[in-house]
């Protein structure tokens, strides 16, 4: 562990005797503070974009010399000390000074430099230099054994195979394999250097949108098998994840808008061109107005986005701008929103997403009463119960539509099976394919043997005979990754279960 000395502060009093040494100790204390700022908050290396950021160039043989030419810039060495070049500076390579083949090391360091010499020629005691300049000494080792006090700017692996001599340094065409006899910076150290934050009310709003996105990306998917709908999900959770995690600076907001923008575009191309190769089934996505006002704030973001001036103000713009590209392409897509009713009443396969009373739900589980596997995982059984049968029925919904499903019926007691991949503590909404022709009855609903939730199942129907019932666990009630479930109907009841669907609140 490095030892932390204990600063000291010059502290004023009426008869201080300010000597030389005094005034020294106090500008070293704001050195050596500025120093431990420096190693701790940005590091060891090299400063990016400051100056020409200490490039190291090879320049063309002049009188059979080599020059390496390094630009301005500054660095930390391993002290915190900044080593500032102030201005370009040229070094020859000798190739004859070294012993081949090896390596040549382009170095900085520290060096502070006594400045402005004040002359007193009435008394010589009383004079000295005014200034220390904190300067900076480059050079080519062919060593570097001290990493804390030099900072490395480039390498060459020198090489004279042929015996002709090295006459030229080439410069880096290949960062990952630069080769012999040319610069290489793949070892070169940088620094942290603090750009522009972003405050935490526009990261939360950055956060909440890009999850937004991703849940679009998903629901829509489960709508249009498209490509980029997937694409858009991966890259709002990708921007999402390091927003959460590393951070960004204000500069980087664009970057990541960008890439989300391409996506918005690709969206709406590919839904124009799913419609033309499905024409014969009658989907029509392009001709909503919802459609139409993402399709032109799209085209609005891109034309932000390419005179984008770096300002707030504009990324405000860019961001709402996205946002309603993907509100009118969620109302293209997803499906309205499901009531209490409405769910009754779906014959169309459930979806992934189900927008339930305000409220977003994901299909974690389903259970099917045909499938033997599924049976088995679930752990479905019927308890007390009388002549427990499978059938296999096809009936329609009101709206006309038939549907196929395996049923479970049974007389008196209760069925009885466990959910997975639940998430505990979180709403869950439990709903079932049901036949109705013998309706009119209730369903005691047990979670752990203790009566929680009722099933209702409304009226009786002998034409459109299936209805989807439900219940609805509230926040908190399901306390366990794979609790077990029943569905009591007493000594005497009948009840019948198709398919069993189980979403949660994510």
């Amino acid at each position: 562990m490095e030892q932390l000395e204990s600063y000291k502060r010059a502290n004023f009093f009426p008869g201080l005797k300010a000597t030389p040494a005094f005034w020294n100790e106090m500008e070293d204390y704001h050195f050596h503070k500025e120093a431990l700022y420096n190693s701790l908050f940005h590091g060891y290396g090299i400063v990016p974009e400051y100056q020409q950021s200490l490039h190291v160039q090879a320049e063309k043989t002049r009188g059979g010399l080599i020059t390496l030419l390094v630009g301005s810039g500054l660095a930390f060495d391993g002290f915190g000390r900044p080593l500032f070049l102030y201005k370009p500076q040229a070094l020859v390579l000798d190739p004859k000074k070294f012993k081949l083949p090896c390596t040549a090391y382009v170095t900085i360091c520290y060096n502070e430099r006594m400045e402005d010499f004040y002359e007193n020629p009435e008394n010589y005691e009383l004079q000295g230099y005014q200034h220390k300049e904190e300067n900076s000494k480059v050079e080519i080792l062919s060593e570097v054994t001290d990493y804390n006090t030099y900072v490395e700017l480039a390498r060459i692996r020198l090489e004279d195979s042929d015996g002709t001599g090295i006459n030229e340094i080439k410069n880096n065409d290949a960062f990952s394999n630069p080769g012999p006899n040319a610069i290489d910076f793949r070892f070169v150290p940088w620094v942290n250097r603090v750009r522009k934050g972003i405050s935490s009310y526009l990261l939360n709003y950055m956060i909440k949108l890009f999850e937004y996105t991703e849940s679009f990306g998903n629901a829509g998917y489960e709508v249009v098998q498209l490509t980029s709908l997937r694409n858009l999900q991966s890259v709002a959770m990708t921007s999402k994840m390091i927003l959460q995690t590393t951070g960004v600076y204000f500069d980087d907001i664009i970057n990541m808008v960008t890439p989300i923008f391409n996506m918005d575009h690709q969206v709406l191309f590919d839904i124009d061109e799913w419609e033309r190769d499905h024409e014969s089934e009658g989907k029509l996505y392009t001709t909503k107005a919802s459609y139409e006002e993402a399709r032109e704030a799209m085209y609005t973001l891109g034309d932000l986005i390419k005179a984008y001036n770096g300002t707030y103000d504009e990324i405000d713009k860019i961001l709402g701008l996205h946002n309603k590209v993907i509100d009118g392409l969620k109302a293209t897509l997803v499906e309205k929103e499901v009531s209490t009713n409405d769910i009754k009443f779906i014959s169309y396969k459930m979806p992934h997403i189900l927008l339930f009373e305000d409220e977003r739900y994901t299909l974690v589980d389903s259970i099917s009463m045909a499938n033997e596997q599924s049976l088995e995982a679930h752990d479905v059984r019927f308890i007390n119960c009388k002549h427990p049968t499978t059938s296999n029925e096809a009936f329609y919904y009101p709206d006309g539509v038939l549907v196929h499903d395996a049923v479970k019926r049974w007389i008196g007691g209760e069925m009885r099976f466990h959910l997975k991949n639940v998430v505990k503590g979180r709403k869950t909404l439990l709903v079932r394919r049901t036949d109705i022709l013998k309706g009119n009855y209730s369903v005691d609903v047990k979670y752990e043997d203790r009566s929680l939730k009722t099933l209702v199942i409304d009226g009786t129907d002998s034409q459109n005979r299936w209805r989807n019932v439900f219940v609805l666990f509230d926040e908190g009630e399901i306390n366990k990754y794979t609790p077990e479930i029943s569905f009591d109907i007493g000594g005497q009841g009948r009840d019948n279960s198709g398919t069993i669907w189980v979403y949660q609140l994510l």
